[in-house]
Order: structure tokens, then sequence, then C-alpha cells
């Protein structure tokens, strides 16, 4: 299967505010949102971990963690499921805004 293309997450920020936290434009993709999601929950239990730790923790490439991180690429399943594991806490949100039904 090929590989599919997305416009980063990042892309997807409302002009003048700082990825994650400033708000999306309204018709950000699902993609968008939850990769927003999952690196503000990343930056809340990292602590004065660095990001290198946590990759090798994790088992992954420190520079596509950065990527990641950066609002640059979206995360797979394997990326956030050993990135959970390595921190011991849930980054996938449950309930993302994407999906709700003012949507």
């Amino acid at each position: 299967m090929a590989a599919r293309k997305y416009a980063p997450p990042r892309s997807w920020i409302v002009p003048g505010t700082e990825w994650p936290d400033g708000p999306l434009v309204d018709e950000a993709p699902p993609y968008a949102v939850v990769t927003a999601e999952v690196v503000r929950r990343y930056r809340s239990v990292i602590g004065s971990r660095s990001l290198r730790s946590v990759a090798r923790d994790a088992g992954i490439d420190a520079t596509s963690l950065g990527r990641t991180l950066a609002g640059e690429t979206v995360p797979d399943v394997h990326t956030v499921a050993v990135l959970e594991d390595a921190l011991g806490t849930a980054l996938w949100p449950t309930y993302p805004r994407a999906f709700s039904a003012d949507r």
C-alpha cells in the first residue's frame, strides 16, 4: 500500500498561533486534531526528560519523534503505542473534538 500524502498537521493551525496549543482552523481534518492532542499530552507528561531519552525508551527514532512533535508528520499507531508504553500514560484522545456531533 502506498503512503498517503497529508498536509503537515501544523499547517492547520490558525495563523499567528503556535503549534500545538493554538486553535486549529474549522476545516482541520481529524488527523490534525488528533496529532495536536497527542503532542499536547506528550508535552504534559515528559517533565525534564529529553526527546532522545524518550525515543530510546520507546525504541523509535528521535528525529521522527521530533518531526511529530513539531507538527511536521502524522504519528502512526505504532509510534503512539510505544510512546504510551514508554511514558506509562495514554496519549491518544478518547473523543477528539473532530468527531463531535457539531462538526
